[in-house]
C-alpha cells in the first residue's frame, strides 16, 4: 500500500509540475523573462521522481539509471542560479555554459559507468556547492516580494540540493541507508514541486492582473497620434545620440518633456505607450553604452568609478548594479574580455 502511494505521489506532482509550467510558459514572457529558468529547473527536478515512478511501475532496478537521475540536479542547480541571477533573458553562451556540466556528466556515467573517479565526485560535489554559494549571494540582491527573494523558495533549493548530495555520498559508501535518504529526497522534490509550482504560477497571474489594472492600454485615450510620436521619438533619439543628454545625472523627466517641447504626461506616454521603455530604463541604457565605450578605451589603472560619473550615474553602486543587469558581468570583468 505504501509502494502504491509512494508511486502515485511521483507520477501527481510530475503531472501538476507539468501543467504549472504550462501555465508559467503561457504567462512569463510577457512580465519576467528570467522566471522561465525556474520552469525549467522544475522540469528537470520532476525527472527524479518521474524515473522513480517508472522503476517501481516496471520493476527495473537500476543503479546506472539512478546515478542518471541523481545527475539532474546539475542542470537543476545551473537553471536555478540563471533564475536568481539574471532578470532579463542572458546570451545563449552563458545558458549554455551553465547547462553543459549536466551534459559531461551524463556523458561520462553513460560511457563509463565502472570506471568513474574520486575526482569525477569531487567536481560533482564542488559543483553543487559553488552554485548553492552563488544562488545564495544572488538572492540577497533581490527585492522580497519578488520569488527571486522567496526565503522558503531558497530554503527548500538548499535543502533538496543537499539532501540530494547526502544520497550521492550514501550511495558510493555503499550505506544501507541509502534507499531511505533516496526515498526521502524524491518526497521532498514531490513537496517542493507542488508547493512552488502553484506559487510561481499564482506569482505570474497576480503580475499580470496587476498590471493590467496600472496599465489598461486598451482604455486609454493617448494625447500623442502616430505620427507625432515618431517625430517625437526621433528628435529624442537626437537627443540622446548627438547631444548625450543622459550624461546629465541630475536630468528629470521634466526637464527632457522641455527639451521636446512636450508636456510631462506626454513624455511619459510617449516612453511607456510608444518606446515600450521607462524614463530610467532609457537613460541607463544609453548610459551603459556609453560606459562601454569608455571602457574599451581605458587601461586598468583607470578609475572605474570616474567612468560611472563620466557616463551620467550618481555613484559607483548604481552602475554596478545596472551594468550586472543589462551585460551579466562587471565592469572590470567586461573590460578585461573586450577592450
Amino acid at each position: 500500500m505504501l509502494l502504491g502511494l509512494q508511486q502515485e505521489l511521483y507520477l501527481v506532482s510530475s503531472l501538476i509540475t507539468v501543467f504549472c509550467a504550462g501555465m508559467m510558459l503561457k504567462f512569463e514572457r510577457r512580465f519576467n523573462k528570467g522566471m522561465h529558468f525556474l520552469t525549467l529547473a522544475n522540469l528537470t527536478l520532476m525527472l527524479i521522481p518521474l524515473i522513480s515512478y517508472i522503476q517501481i511501475k516496471l520493476h527495473v532496478q537500476s543503479p546506472l539509471i539512478s546515478q542518471i537521475a541523481n545527475n539532474c540536479i546539475l542542470l537543476f542547480c545551473g537553471l536555478c542560479y540563471l533564475f536568481y541571477r539574471f532578470k532579463s533573458k542572458p546570451n545563449l553562451s552563458v545558458v549554455f555554459l551553465h547547462c553543459a556540466p549536466f551534459f559531461i556528466f551524463l556523458v561520462v556515467k553513460v560511457a563509463g559507468f565502472h570506471a568513474q573517479t574520486e575526482l569525477m565526485y569531487i567536481i560533482y560535489f564542488g559543483l553543487m556547492f559553488s552554485y548553492l554559494t552563488a544562488i545564495w549571494h544572488s538572492h540577497r540582491d533581490t527585492e522580497a516580494d519578488t520569488l527571486q527573494g522567496d526565503k522558503r523558495l531558497l530554503a527548500w533549493i538548499i535543502f533538496v540540493v543537499i539532501l540530494n548530495g547526502g544520497v550521492a555520498i550514501s550511495f558510493l559508501s555503499g550505506a544501507l541507508f541509502t534507499y531511505p535518504l533516496w526515498l526521502t529526497l524524491n518526497i521532498s522534490i514531490c513537496i517542493y514541486l507542488l508547493i512552488f509550482s502553484f506559487k510561481a504560477v499564482y506569482h505570474i497571474k497576480h503580475v499580470q492582473q496587476t498590471h493590467e489594472i496600472e496599465h489598461p492600454s486598451a482604455k486609454k485615450q493617448l494625447q500623442l497620434s502616430p505620427s507625432i510620436a515618431q517625430s517625437c521619438i526621433d528628435e529624442l533619439k537626437q537627443l540622446l545620440e548627438e547631444e548625450q543628454v543622459f550624461l546629465d545625472n541630475q536630468l528629470t523627466l521634466a526637464q527632457l518633456a522641455d527639451q521636446l517641447g512636450l508636456t510631462q504626461h506626454q513624455t511619459s506616454e510617449l516612453l511607456n505607450e510608444h518606446m515600450n521603455k521607462s524614463f530610467y530604463t532609457l537613460l541607463n541604457e544609453h548610459r551603459i553604452h556609453f560606459a562601454c565605450e569608455l571602457l574599451k578605451k581605458s587601461t586598468t589603472r583607470n578609475n572605474i568609478t570616474q567612468i560611472a560619473l563620466d557616463s551620467g550615474f550618481n555613484n559607483k553602486s548604481s552602475f554596478y548594479t545596472e551594468f550586472k543587469k543589462q551585460l551579466g558581468t562587471t565592469p572590470s570583468k567586461w573590460r578585461a574580455q573586450y577592450a
